[in-house]
């Protein structure tokens, strides 16, 4: 199977092959050459080689158009490719580009960072100035979107992509701890007191600690979401506030889009008492379930600061609201919840990511599987 990107696959014989395209001088369809290793790894080495070659052949350096900087790829790559992307993924991209990767390489020729296998990701902090390190996490990510754009040029231009540009993922060691169970009490009782006096809020919160919602699928929660005869709610948006790159100045929206992936598009039984908290406050289709003071909507940053703000009055060490979902993961598993049934209601796309993000056994944990254990059992 070929990893992403590149054209290269596993043969029958063991062997890994690399395919590469040549000029077909007939100018009907593309021709291929192929260059074969023992494992991945030397295949795509002699690939690159080759590519990198036919790059240099007659003396160019590249394939690119003469005097293209790698701000003029950025800006190409997200002009041709705004269309295509959610509008919450083209301000991701194109934040990263302008903070990140114009100031490390904007001025420089496409071309040379495409030949120069001497390039190196720097330390630097915002603006190209040297101020601190970039976490490994932080680096892949820059060197992700980079690579997203030589990909695109390679594409366009078939001129091949730098092989620096091909980052392992950095681990995952990142262990989350939520908080002790006295705590946890100690805000449940809070929220199921205010909920008793129908404060949507306090139900917004416990239907995301008891359903495992993200913060921006419970804002953009609607009534018509709901299924009053199945005792369910319906995941069909998600809210988030994004920069809008205006040309004058930098400005932010608030906007709802489809779910984060077609998995996260889901139906949630709702437990039975938070459901009748929800008849309590029942309002009508199009209106929100979380509404704000001056907008129909409460957004993202505002329920995360009125979450911080119950925290501190109940004095609980603060914690993200995201970790609500962990909770619920975590609470889950030891209630006996099969992963295949978790990872549903989590709206993952496959058991896997709920395992490495989710699943941390601990020692007491352990200790109860293993209480009693016989060989011979």
């Amino acid at each position: 199977m070929a990893r992403k990107g590149e054209n290269i696959y596993k043969r029958k014989d063991g062997r890994w092959e690399g395919r590469y395209r040549i000029a077909n001088p007939s100018g009907t369809k593309p021709l291929y050459c192929s260059v074969y290793g023992k494992s991945y790894r030397e295949a795509r080495e002699k690939l690159f080689v080759r590519k990198q070659a036919l790059i240099l052949k007659k003396g160019k350096k590249s394939q690119l158009p003469d005097g293209m900087s790698m701000g003029d790829a950025a800006e190409l790559w997200l002009e041709e490719n705004q269309g295509k992307w959610k509008e919450s993924t083209y301000a991701t991209y194109r934040s990263i580009t302008e903070k990140h990767i114009l100031p490390l390489w904007g001025s420089q020729p496409a071309g040379g960072l495409l030949t120069d296998p001497s390039v190196i990701l720097p330390d630097f902090g915002e603006g190209g100035k040297q101020k601190k390190q970039y976490s490994g996490a932080y680096k892949h990510q820059i060197q992700v979107i980079t690579s997203q754009i030589f990909h695109f040029l390679d594409k366009k231009y078939h001129c091949g992509v730098p092989q620096w540009l091909s980052p392992a993922a950095p681990a995952q060691n990142k262990t989350i701890t939520p908080p002790e169970g006295d705590k946890l009490r100690r805000l449940e009782a809070y929220l199921l007191g205010k909920a008793d006096d129908m404060d949507s809020t306090s139900i917004g919160i416990l239907l995301s600690g008891c359903c495992g919602l993200r913060i921006g699928e419970l804002c953009a929660l609607q009534w018509k979401n709901i299924n009053w005869e199945e005792g369910t709610i319906q995941i069909r948006g998600t809210m988030q506030r994004i920069r809008t790159f205006r040309q004058e100045e930098t400005r932010t929206k608030i906007i709802i889009s489809d779910p984060k992936s077609k998995s996260s598009n889901r139906e949630i039984p709702v437990p039975a008492y938070l459901f009748d908290y929800l008849k309590r406050i029942k309002g009508n289709g199009e209106e929100y379930i979380l509404a704000g003071k001056k907008k129909e909507y409460l957004e993202p940053r505002t329920l995360q600061y009125r979450f911080k703000k119950i925290l501190e009055q109940l004095e609980i060490p603060y914690f993200n609201f995201h970790m609500l979902r962990h909770i619920f993961a975590t609470n889950c598993i030891s209630r006996g919840f099969d992963m295949k049934t978790l990872s549903e209601l989590l709206g993952h796309s496959n058991i896997t990511t709920t395992m490495r993000i989710y699943v941390h056994s601990d020692m007491e944990r352990k200790k109860q599987l293993m209480a009693g254990y016989r060989l011979a059992s």
